[in-house]
């Protein structure tokens, strides 16, 4: 009797532990990145009444005869690998985990081992600019730029280097569109006006004035551009320092396309030009490429389509001004993109995920983070997608705990405590017995 006495105290100890671990994973029910936890019992020692014997030529074989002593913990395990359901917050910082891997964040850069692993995708921006999980201050790590190798550290997204973005400066130029010999204004003494919005190195606008001529013959299929002016953007004329030559142009009388570009074989034309703003006494060079093979010369109702743009036919090498931080955004891949007022955006770099042999291993810390062990394996970093995994940005992964199955596994935890102090209480009650046997 005393031995069942104390297989019921057992079962009371382990019935309350798993008691606690549904408590704790309902009272985390709707904590962000939770992963609920599991409780298994186990069996200990037994005490053995007689050993098992073989069979003989006479009598079979027999089993041991053994009495168990009770229940223990056998394990509390992490339901890791369980996905938790998507939250929509619209927020552009709260982040998702669709996959098997961790963040990784750490509370003090110049110490490792504050390195932490977390399914919470809260975060925020600190006082100076760098990612941080809004619960905790602890830094998100990733890699800077567009590489996704080697060491990993804090990712600072708002700096005096990121909150503007120097300008670039026009390098090539596309004319299109058709030049009609019958255009009167190309045949006048002023010719047709063309005008090219350019930016210079710094990203200042830029206007080039252009006149398209006959070239002052009576041939049909030849034409000449001049740079006639370059204005400022309060259309202020500039000083040119420099000549700039002529561009003549030769279409081909039959099919009304481009044969030759100042005489060459080409489609291209070279611009060079240095001038000076007399107001600020700024000093400008720029150097253009001209592409003219998309201009052709048909006879239509007299009048030209010809213009030019910025930036080749896929609007490459165009351009652009100074531009400031408008806003951030945080791709599936962990990419993180910073956007300008001139349309402009940058990668400023990618979130490192971790992932490990055993994640089940992991050690919870609190506040959501987790921690390696010699169970769980040390991590290995890579981009989210490296696994088929992906981060969905404006939303929170939720707890993973299923209430119905914690209900049910507390219905369970609690008549199992019944049970064995049931059993206590029988086996004083047999206690009674036999001491009321001497009277």
């Amino acid at each position: 009797m005393l031995r069942s006495m104390w297989s019921g105290v057992s079962g009371l100890k382990t019935h309350q532990m798993e008691m606690d671990v549904i408590g704790n994973n309902i009272a985390n029910v709707n904590t962000t990145g939770y992963k609920s936890k599991a409780y298994t019992f186990k069996d200990t020692l037994y005490q053995t009444m007689s050993n098992a014997m073989g069979a003989t030529d006479v009598k079979g074989s027999v089993s041991a005869r053994q009495v168990g002593l009770g229940t223990r913990t056998g394990a509390i395990k992490t339901n890791i690998s369980a996905q938790g359901s998507a939250m929509t917050t619209y927020r552009t910082l709260d982040l998702m985990i669709n996959g098997d891997s961790f963040f990784t964040v750490q509370k003090d850069i110049g110490d490792p081992t504050t390195v932490a692993y977390t399914r919470d995708g809260n975060l925020d921006i600190d006082a100076n600019g760098s990612l941080v999980t809004s619960s905790n201050g602890y830094y998100v790590l990733g890699w800077t730029g567009t590489e996704t190798t080697g060491a990993i550290g804090r990712l600072d997204i708002v700096t005096d280097a990121t909150k503007t973005l120097a300008g670039q400066a026009t390098s090539v130029v596309t004319v299109s569109g058709n030049i009609d010999k019958n255009d009167t204004n190309i045949s006048s003494d002023d010719g047709k006006v063309i005008k090219l919005e350019v930016y210079d190195a710094a990203g200042d606008t830029y206007t080039l004035k252009y006149s398209l001529t006959d070239g002052g013959d009576e041939d049909p299929t030849t034409y000449t551009l001049s740079l006639t002016d370059i204005l400022d953007s309060n259309g202020d004329s500039m000083t040119v320092n420099t000549t700039v030559a002529d561009i003549s142009l030769v279409y081909d009388p039959s099919d009304g396309t481009l044969s030759t570009v100042n005489g060459g074989t080409g489609t291209t034309s070279a611009l060079s030009v240095n001038f000076t703003d007399p107001d600020t006494n700024k000093s400008v060079t720029l150097g253009l490429t001209l592409d003219f093979s998309d201009t052709t010369n048909y006879n239509t109702k007299g009048s030209s389509t010809i213009k030019m743009t910025k930036g080749d036919v896929d609007g490459n090498n165009a351009g652009y001004p100074v531009g400031t931080m408008t806003g951030y955004s945080i791709a599936n891949d962990g990419g993180i993109h910073i956007e300008y007022s001139n349309g402009q955006t940058r990668q400023l770099g990618t979130i490192a995920t971790a992932i490990f042999s055993n994640s089940s291993g992991l050690s919870s810390i609190g506040d959501n983070l987790f921690q390696t062990t010699l169970n769980s394996g040390e991590a290995q970093y890579q981009k989210v997608d490296a696994d088929g995994g992906y981060i969905s940005s404006g939303t929170l992964e939720m707890s993973s705990v299923d209430l119905a199955m914690e209900f049910t596994n507390m219905i369970t935890t609690q008549r199992g405590f019944q049970a064995n102090s049931k059993v206590i209480t029988t086996s004083d009650e047999m206690l009674q017995i036999l001491k009321g046997l001497k009277r």
